[in-house]
């Protein structure tokens, strides 16, 4: 009676793997069937450069000076290769490889996709900034200046795969990314006395290598550790389902779904980010940020967590890319009280707007505000009242049981009801991403001004590329705040 009740169970469960295998290899088959349908790959899905920084370089470049010299031989052969299609390609309109377009990054004489460096007479501290995925160190300029102004030495960095052709980013693995985080942390370092403080600014997949890289200077030795951390959108937890974009990835090394290598196939016309995005690189965030939650509690069981500078965050609540929640359980819940602060940016509630905001979203500010261990220090921006766009700072400092408002200087612009992932590091007029950039002029296309209706199925690009929100209404507060901790600091 027993063996038959285990070959029965057996049977059941075979049966169920085999119906499940069966299912996803369906779902698999018909998307790569669906995707054949759409957009051709372009050259800039399926050339490779062969100039660009890996962790295989390692051995033979050990300082930033051999980086860069590595990154000029990248943006050659990328002007070569723009050079060389534009002969086969006659067409024209805003394709960010082609030269003359509006969205050409090179025209203006000083491509901004590219690392920059500055140093002042006089060095007062040090800080490494580490853009997002798909993006370029324009993401970070605006942060570079204010602590350029400041008097610090600023290196801001371009990771390898960014910046140039977003085929780079369906062969490159997040090792690559973080060996070269670590030859620009050893730069800045270089700059600075012992007693000087040297930050490290990490933006969405940048702000999980910040994490990464100041873990590992905690209990390796050889490496200076962060004096402080600042992270916009922290890339802590994404979708679990990206780690099915291996199965992808391996089915479009098949000639005849090439294109299910890619999650998005876009045309670029955006002169600093990709519009493009391979499955690769879904799979090397969910890679990174796993690596990162693993080590994270395994440093806060052994007690090494204690040993982490002050964290100081901007997320905004809703956030389509990385997942909110996880900042609050999977880091702030296990810092140890070392001034650490998070800084969430509510939904915009004036009117009619909160009745159609997600109950959960709303569940998740309760927790952040009013759960939690206490021993860092919490910042909500909401609405002043109920039906009026200023908002107003509440903030609760670490060990403390109640928060404390300020009225502040900024509004909700019109018809905008949240923040976005992409917002944070742009202000309002920035050239390109800004939502009222103030030079029609610009040299760029002004693509944080497109609001375009009309009906679904007539442009080439879906409307919640367009939808989305570029700029960040309330950017003034994060330099006011990082402003502040500098000051701290020093």
């Amino acid at each position: 009676m027993l063996r038959k009740t285990l070959r029965l169970i057996l049977r059941i469960t075979a049966f169920v793997v085999a119906s499940f295998l069966l299912v996803a290899v369906t779902l698999i088959l018909a998307r790569a069937i669906a995707v054949r349908s759409g957009p051709d790959l372009e050259w800039w899905h399926t050339e490779r450069i062969d100039a660009e920084f890996s962790l295989a370089d390692r051995e033979t470049v050990t300082t930033f000076d051999q980086y860069l010299a590595k990154e000029a031989a990248v943006f050659q052969e990328l002007e070569a290769m723009v050079d060389n299609h534009a002969a086969l390609d006659q067409r024209t309109g805003l394709s960010r490889y082609r030269k003359g377009n509006a969205s050409y990054p090179g025209k203006a004489g000083q491509n901004l996709n590219r690392s920059s460096q500055t140093r002042p007479p006089v060095v007062r501290g040090g800080v490494l900034l580490l853009h997002g995925m798909t993006d370029s160190p324009y993401t970070l300029r605006h942060l570079a200046a204010l602590f350029e102004a400041r008097g610090f030495y600023v290196l801001n960095m371009r990771l390898p795969g960014h910046g140039t052709i977003p085929a780079e980013l369906d062969r490159m693995q997040w090792q690559d990314w973080y060996a070269a985080v670590k030859l620009g942390a050893r730069q800045v370092a270089m700059q600075l006395k012992p007693e000087q403080p040297f930050y490290i600014l990490g933006y969405s997949n940048g702000a999980s290598l910040a994490l990464k890289y100041t873990m590992d200077s905690i209990t390796e030795r050889g490496s200076r550790p962060p004096s402080r951390l600042i992270l916009l959108s922290p890339m802590i937890a994404v979708d679990s389902l990206a780690r099915f974009s291996r199965l992808f990835y391996w089915l479009g090394r098949l000639e005849f779904f090439a294109q299910s290598r890619w999650l998005d196939i876009f045309p670029e016309y955006d002169p600093h980010k990709y519009n493009s995005f391979p499955m690769n690189a879904g799979l090397q965030s969910y890679k990174l940020s796993t690596t990162v939650a693993a080590q994270l509690q395994r440093m806060s069981v052994s007690g090494q967590l204690q040993q982490m500078p002050p964290i100081l965050t901007f997320q905004s609540l809703v956030d389509s890319t990385v997942i909110t929640s996880a900042v609050l359980d999977i880091l702030y819940e296990k810092l140890p009280q070392n001034d650490s602060e998070l800084v969430l940016f509510d939904i915009n509630r004036t009117g009619e707007l909160k009745e159609y905001i997600r109950p959960k979203h709303k569940a998740l500010l309760d927790r952040a505000m009013n759960g939690g261990s206490g021993s860092y220090a919490v910042a909500v921006l909401t609405n002043r009242v109920g039906n009026a766009p200023g908002v107003i700072e509440l903030r609760r400092p670490a060990g403390e049981p109640d928060f404390v408002g300020r009225t502040l200087a900024y509004a909700w612009p019109e018809d905008v009801y949240s923040l976005s992932h992409v917002a944070l590091p742009f202000p309002l007029d920035d050239e390109v991403y800004g939502l009222e950039s103030a030079e029609l002029d610009s040299r760029y296309p002004h693509l944080g001004r497109l609001q375009m209706l009309g009906e679904s199925g007539a442009l080439i690009l879906p409307p919640t590329l367009l939808q989305r929100l570029r700029s960040n209404p309330f950017y003034g507060y994060i330099e006011e705040r990082i402003d502040e901790v500098i000051t701290q600091d020093m």
